[in-house]
Order: structure tokens, then C-alpha cells, then sequence
């Protein structure tokens, strides 16, 4: 039996840092408490061993492939359940158990680079004080009412124009905007690009970055961002595996484009990331210009 333990509210922090991005490592958790990385190591061990949380058995077969690696959480039932009890919202209903169970490992992976760009954008925000995040959640929540309804709000949804009564549509990884000190704001699509899709389009494989840029950019075009969130100002954001695919995606823009490039789109490599903070590190617009997050 584990040791008797009385719920904080740090706890509850921790527990919500987690039901934000569905799966979060120990290291990342660490960095947003801002304390001891040991200490947060043992509080989320008693989360865990009392039924808050739970370690998806799948990130297994990352370890045997990469080796030792920080524990990655998921909430458990119990964990949602307090999390609503204390006012907290989430995304999603249902067993939780069960869908940490159907995660594979490279949903899992994938997952984690997500949440790894977010916990680095919400250091980010706290060091700039004149920038808050806005989160995916009070963004939709603030949406046109066919949206907030929606099963998969994100959702972005195209007729293409060279395919008349087909329907094209994408996922993006996430949404946030960066509320400025002068009631302004940004709003942002994410994509996290692994390289597990090709560049160029081919007559057996349409998952490729030019269609997701296609389907991106003809909505764009179409005014899909004030329909879809009721906002104006809207990009969207690769991050990827190294210069040298951002410079493929770039020409991929081009071509999307007929050669005119477009500033909807904004590109990074991890190296590049993790050499500053989002917020201050050079992004390459897709006109080859570059520019901050808070231009």
C-alpha cells in the first residue's frame, strides 16, 4: 500500500499540466513547477501510485529503441475526476485508462514534441511579461458556436478548387494565441513535422506536406480562420527535423503558391528552437523573411 497523501495544490497544477497535452514527461512537468526536479519526481511516483495518473506501458518500446528516458504520465480517471471536482476544464470525456491503453508509441512520441513546444512557449510567456498564452481550449470556447460544438473543433476543412465536390481537410497538432500588453493578439496553428510524410505529393501517397500546405492555404484564401475560430489574424507554424526540410518546405510553398510565397506560413528547425525561445528565435516566413512570434 502506498503512503498515505493529502492532494495540494501544486498537485492539482501538476495534474493539469498533464490533462493539457494528454501526455507529458517528468522533465517537462519539472520545468513547468518551476522547483526541485526530484521533488516533483516523488509528488508525481505518489500521483501515480495513488491513482491520479498513469504511465502508459507503450513508452516501453521507445525506451528498448532509445534508451533510458524521463517517465511520461497520462492523467488517470481519478486525476480527471478531481481535476473537474476543482473547476479545472478538459478536453474529452471518457475513460482515460482505456485511451492511454489505445496510445501507441508513435502517437506517444508525437505527442511529447507537441508538449515539449508548449512548455517551452509557456516558459516563454512567463519571462516576457508583456505576452500571455491564450490556450486552445478559451480560444474555441470564444468561437463561432458550430465550432464549439464540433467533435474535432480544429478541424480545417477545404472544397478544393481544381477538385470540385471533394472535400480536403488537416488536423493541426494545436492552437494558441499570445496576448499582447496593448489587448492585440496573435493566433497560431501548430504542426510538429517528425519527416514521417514526404515533401512532394505522388499518384500513391496524397499525405504529403504540399497537400497539408495546399489545404492550409486555400483556406486561408477562403477566410476559413474567421469562419472556423472568428478570428483575423491567423498563421500557421512547422516546427521540424532540420534546416535543410524547411528549406524543402519552403520550395513546397512556392509551389503551393504559383511562386509567390505567403507569410501565413512560418517555419523552424529544432536546432534553430532550441538554441533560444520561441518567442525570440528567427521563424522563416513562407516569402523567405525572417520574423519573431511577436511581429
Amino acid at each position: 500500500m502506498p503512503a498515505p497523501m493529502q492532494l495540494t495544490e501544486r498537485d492539482l497544477r501538476l495534474l493539469a499540466h498533464v490533462g493539457q497535452s494528454r501526455f507529458r514527461s517528468s522533465a517537462q512537468l519539472a520545468l513547468l513547477d518551476g522547483g526541485s526536479e526530484q521533488k516533483v519526481i516523488r509528488r508525481l511516483r505518489a500521483l501515480f501510485d495513488h491513482g491520479y495518473l498513469d504511465r502508459p506501458k507503450q513508452q516501453l518500446a521507445s525506451l528498448l529503441i532509445l534508451g533510458p528516458r524521463k517517465m511520461v504520465y497520462g492523467l488517470a480517471p481519478k486525476g480527471a475526476r478531481t481535476l473537474r471536482e476543482h473547476g479545472y476544464h478538459l478536453n474529452g470525456v471518457g475513460d482515460w485508462t482505456e485511451k492511454n491503453k489505445r496510445a501507441g508509441a508513435i502517437f506517444i512520441e508525437h505527442t511529447l514534441a507537441v508538449a515539449e513546444f508548449m512548455t517551452g512557449l509557456e516558459l516563454s510567456c512567463r519571462a516576457h511579461k508583456d505576452v500571455e498564452i491564450v490556450r486552445e481550449r478559451e480560444i474555441i470556447a470564444e468561437g463561432p458556436e458550430v465550432t464549439r460544438s464540433a467533435r474535432e473543433p480544429l478541424r480545417w476543412v477545404v472544397r478544393p478548387e481544381r477538385k470540385r465536390g471533394e472535400v480536403w481537410s488537416v488536423v493541426p497538432d494545436s492552437m494558441f494565441a499570445l496576448s499582447f500588453a496593448d489587448s492585440t493578439a496573435s493566433y497560431f496553428l501548430l504542426e510538429i513535422d517528425r519527416g514521417t510524410i514526404p515533401i512532394a505529393r505522388t499518384a500513391f501517397d496524397h499525405r504529403s506536406i504540399v497537400r497539408k500546405l495546399d489545404i492550409y492555404y486555400q483556406g486561408w484564401r477562403a477566410g476559413r480562420h474567421v469562419e472556423q475560430f472568428g478570428v483575423k489574424q491567423l498563421r500557421v507554424l512547422f516546427v521540424t527535423e532540420s534546416a535543410e526540410r524547411v528549406k524543402n518546405m519552403l520550395r513546397a510553398v512556392d509551389q503551393v503558391t504559383g511562386g509567390r510565397g505567403s507569410n501565413f506560413f512560418l517555419f523552424i528547425d529544432q536546432a534553430t528552437l532550441a538554441a533560444g525561445d520561441p518567442l525570440d528565435v528567427p521563424w522563416m516566413s513562407g516569402k523567405r523573411q525572417a520574423v519573431r512570434l511577436t511581429d
